[in-house]
C-alpha cells in the first residue's frame, strides 16, 4: 500500500477531508516523513484511530505495548538506533518462530527487509501507535546519562552499548548471582587491604631503623 493510497482510504472513510489530505501531502513532500505520521503531527487524525484503521484495512493485528514484558533475548536482537530509525520494537516469537515486531508503518516493505536482515529472522509485523513505540524504545533502550560530578563533561547522553557481550553480562547480573559476586569481590578487597597494611608497617619500621642509625 502506497502513502497516496492510505490518503485515499482515509478520505473514503471520512476520517480526513480533501483539504487535510492535500495539506498533509504538501507537508510530507517537504519533510520526507511518512504520510500517516504527518497526519498525526498535523492533528488531522488521532494516532490510535489511524492504527486501528490500518489494522482493519490490511489485516495486521494492532497491539498495545505499554503493559508487555519483552524478553531480554529479543531486545538484544535490535539496537536503539535501528529501533528509532525504523519506528519498530521486537515483541515476541510467534508459533512459527518468526519475530513479531510492532511497527508504526507495517506497510513499508523496505523497513521490514532491513529489519529481517539486521535480526537474521523472518519478521511478522504488528501495528502500534508511534508514540507508544517511542515510549517503549526509551524504556528498553535507555540512554546512559553523565552526572554533573563526573570528571568529563559531556553535553549529549551516551548511547547504551549494543555489543552482544554487554547484554550477555547484563543477563548474568539479572540471573540472581549478583550478591555472590559482590561478596567474593569484598573478600578479595579485604585480603588486599591486609597485605597493604603489612607492607606499610614494614616500610615504616625500616624508616624508623634508618632514622635511629643516622
Amino acid at each position: 500500500m502506497q502513502r497516496q493510497n492510505l490518503g485515499d482510504m482515509l478520505l473514503a472513510a471520512n476520517l480526513i477531508d480533501e483539504v487535510q489530505m492535500q495539506i498533509a501531502l504538501a507537508e510530507q513532500r517537504q519533510t520526507g516523513k511518512r504520510f500517516g505520521s504527518t497526519l498525526v503531527e498535523l492533528k488531522f487524525i488521532d494516532e490510535n484511530v489511524l492504527a486501528a484503521f490500518l489494522s482493519k484495512q490490511i489485516d495486521i493485528p494492532c497491539i498495545s505495548l505499554l503493559h508487555i514484558d519483552i524478553p531480554k533475548k529479543l531486545i538484544r536482537k535490535m539496537n536503539r538506533d535501528l529501533a528509532q530509525e525504523c519506528k519498530a520494537v521486537p515483541v515476541r516469537l510467534d508459533e512459527n518462530s518468526r519475530l513479531e515486531v510492532a511497527m508504526a508503518d507495517p506497510t513499508d516493505g523496505e523497513i521490514i527487509e532491513r529489519l529481517e536482515e539486521a535480526v537474521g529472522m523472518e519478521i511478522s509485523p504488528l501495528i502500534a501507535p508511534e508514540s507508544s513505540i517511542r515510549t517503549i524504545i526509551d524504556r528498553i533502550y535507555p540512554d546512559i546519562e553523565v552526572s554533573p560530578e563526573d570528571t568529563l563533561s559531556v553535553k549529549n547522553p551516551v548511547s547504551r552499548p549494543t555489543d552482544p557481550e554487554f547484554w550477555d553480562l547484563i543477563a548474568e547480573l539479572d540471573s540472581g548471582d549478583l550478591d555472590q559476586r559482590l561478596t567474593r569481590i569484598e573478600k578479595s578487597l579485604d585480603q588486599i587491604w591486609v597485605l597493604l597494611e603489612k607492607v606499610l608497617r614494614t616500610v615504616e619500621s625500616r624508616d624508623g631503623v634508618k632514622d635511629q642509625v643516622q
